[in-house]
């Protein structure tokens, strides 16, 4: 198939830019520390190191030129007329037990951008990158954006530092680990000035596209987050021998603020907020906990609102921790504000799904991307594709291979006519 741009002709074949993106995705999901129960890739792991060496190799194929940044994204680079860049992709990390499509999709359909654009012998009027981010997701260190924040400079030492897994493993140290120099995180800054814009193709992760039988999702808002970690202080005690009235249970205090939460959420339209982790202290059957963690997660494309349901929760965490005779802590891992995507960006999707006669509306994204903290600060624009079922994060993920390749047509018609 053709078609004309206002740069140029370039054709395409449909079955096999499928083909190519279900080979590329089924041979990814192998990567994982949890084969058989959805794909675990967690930042700085093995696993990772595994996709980033795929990822690496497959770019080299097509005929980009690669390096590995100090963030530990893969990067592949098609030089334009000007050195003035078009960055395409998304994350290669996955949350635990996910799917196979969130993300590293994105990923494999920047490639398929950047090879049609190779075999067609265009010779684009930017600069092309297709990049694999890492640790978007913040599944192991309840923070997220790493590459995305290291490319703006949002990264230093002491939050390397700072930052632990649930095996008190800080990201400096997972870094040294996995073969990168932390000490180096800034060598990953960008300079924007440099960046023309930022593109990214991902599954929507929700319902409302399946639903209303769109093919593409034009995102004109990604919603802002507050995330943390709320520790509550009880006493260890006998669990036989303990009357109830003597007792300093940190579950018991937990799951009043925990039932509370929900309903703040729900006093605000279109906000949520979630509970996803939980950590009891001891663990054991027999003994009244002494400590519990759970993670807050907050969400609005309102950043007034995300302040508000943040502020109730805590006023409700100090009467019920006072009434109990405790303390508690909370320790914020992540503050990003909401994003609008570019509207020149956003109105050439669009000129391209009426030309290809794509069904496409406007949406917002619910869910973070590393287009919410590179939006802050470059030209940036979203693909939704459908997600079956609206199902995510978990393994019953999918997303229709001819959806990913229409995006993958938009894509490229978009790149081929920025100006």
């Amino acid at each position: 198939m053709l078609m004309s741009l206002k740069k140029g002709i370039y054709s395409y074949n449909e079955e096999i830019i499928v083909s190519n993106i279900k080979k590329h995705l089924d041979n990814l999901k192998e990567f994982t520390s949890t084969k058989g129960y959805g794909v675990t890739r967690l930042p700085f792991t093995k696993e990772a190191k595994q996709a980033v060496s795929y990822l690496e190799n497959e770019m080299k194929k097509i005929g980009l030129k690669t390096r590995v940044d100090e963030s530990g994204a893969i990067i592949g680079r098609l030089e334009g007329k000007k050195e003035k860049t078009i960055i395409i992709g998304s994350h290669y990390d996955s949350v635990s037990y996910g799917g196979s499509f969130d993300g590293i999709a994105g990923i494999v359909c920047g490639m398929e951008v950047a090879k049609l654009i190779i075999e067609n012998n265009i010779y684009p009027e930017y600069s092309l990158e297709v990049i694999g981010t890492n640790d978007e997701e913040g599944a192991r260190f309840s923070s997220g954006f790493f590459s995305s924040k290291a490319m703006i400079g949002e990264l230093n030492i002491n939050l390397l530092k700072s930052l632990k897994d649930c095996n008190d493993i800080s990201i400096y140290d997972a870094m040294k680990d996995y073969g990168l120099n932390p000490e180096n995180i800034h060598y990953a800054q960008r300079d924007l000035n440099n960046i023309r814009s930022f593109l990214e193709i991902h599954i929507e992760q929700g319902p409302v596209l399946e639903n209303h039988r769109c093919s593409i999702g034009i995102v004109d808002t990604i919603v802002g987050m507050k995330r943390g970690i709320v520790t509550i202080k009880g006493r260890e005690d006998h669990a036989g021998t303990t009357p109830m009235d003597m007792r300093i249970d940190a579950v018991e205090i937990a799951s009043k603020v925990i039932c509370k939460i929900s309903d703040i959420a729900r006093k605000y339209k279109d906000a949520v907020a979630t509970v996803g982790y939980i950590e009891t202290m001891p663990n054991a059957i027999n003994t009244i906990a002494k400590e519990v963690k759970f993670s807050l997660d907050i969400r609005s494309t309102n950043s007034i609102v995300n302040k508000k349901i943040l502020s109730e929760i805590i006023e409700n965490l100090n009467e019920i921790t006072v009434k109990h005779n405790t303390i508690y802590t909370f320790d914020a891992t992540l503050q990003v504000e909401p994003v609008h995507m570019n509207k020149y960006i956003r109105n050439i999707i669009e000129e391209c799904c009426n030309k290809r006669k794509f069904s496409y509306e406007h949406i917002v994204s619910g869910a973070g991307h590393d287009s919410l903290p590179i939006g802050r600060v470059i030209d940036t624009g979203m693909i939704f594709v459908p997600s079956k079922g609206g199902r995510s994060h978990c393994k019953d993920e999918f997303t229709d291979y001819e959806y990913l390749m229409q995006a993958v047509i938009i894509a490229t018609d978009v790149i081929c006519n920025t100006d």
